[in-house]
């Protein structure tokens, strides 16, 4: 090998792997969107909002957290015809929880997380592919869940590690699955390292590595990407992208998948 090449192939292996570029499905092959977005417990019926919840490119399955009683009211009125399907989970403060779908909805149960942090939600969508299972997660923010900050921040890894290990024995083995939500910790997290573990792929890093999911209102100064979604082997990815729009300190993140079998 000539050394004059050496610095060239040094600068592509920093770089990381090559983005995959967004593309349509095959022809035939069933597909659907997907979203995820923490709309923001104390924003409850912000009109911005609740118009980004069916914007972001016209999503067919939207998974929400931080979904409040208020939230609930506002969502069901605006979107009862173009989301027919809803299941909501509606609670005080950033617990709740909430599916829209233009499929069919099965609830398999809200699963309480037992030291009191955010819950988790399990539901089934009867998709153009069959079923699809979707688990909606939550996880406990960096600096709130343990006696105070301090102890929180520390223990944060062992805790979301704690939490998707629990959350995820609901898995139904040969049942398509996604997991998404937020997750409060960057890509190489290790509740998304653990999922991954377990055959999951992380969508956004795949076409947008390093694209932000959330913001430090009111300006961009902090950003960090701590919303994600995550597919298994039945899914082929198509496209994953974040929406720049809605008042939350959140921005939605959608994946678009087919069937793998095409």
């Amino acid at each position: 090998m000539h050394l004059r090449f050496l610095p060239v192939l040094l600068s592509f292996a920093a770089c990381g792997p090559v983005p995959l570029e967004p593309r349509g499905p095959d022809p035939g092959a069933a597909h659907f969107v997907v979203q995820s977005y923490n709309i923001k417990n104390d924003l409850s019926g912000d009109p911005s909002t609740v118009e980004a919840v069916g914007a972001a490119a016209n999503a067919d399955i939207v998974c929400l957290q931080e979904v409040t009683v208020a939230w609930e009211e506002a969502l069901r009125a605006r979107y009862a015809d173009a989301y027919p399907y809803m299941l909501f989970h509606p609670l005080e403060g950033a617990m709740g929880l909430g599916f829209l779908s233009r499929f069919p909805l099965t609830d398999l149960g809200v699963l309480e997380e037992p030291h009191g942090w955010h819950p988790a939600w399990h539901a089934e969508a009867e998709t153009t592919m069959g079923r699809v299972h979707l688990l909606n997660v939550h996880l406990r923010s960096m600096f709130t869940g343990r006696s105070n900050a301090v102890t929180a921040y520390f223990s944060t890894n062992e805790d979301h590690l704690e939490e998707m290990q629990r959350f995820s024995q609901v898995r139904v083995e040969g049942v398509p699955t996604i997991v998404l939500g937020d997750f409060n910790e960057d890509p190489d997290g290790p509740a998304l390292t653990f999922l991954e573990s377990q055959g999951f792929r992380n969508a956004l890093p795949l076409f947008h590595p390093g694209q932000p999911t959330w913001h430090n209102p009111p300006s961009w100064q902090m950003e960090q990407t701590i919303d994600h979604i995550l597919f298994d082997g039945a899914f082929t990815p198509l496209n994953s992208w974040v929406a720049n729009i809605g008042n939350s300190d959140h921005l939605p993140v959608l994946l678009h998948v087919q069937d793998a079998s095409f």
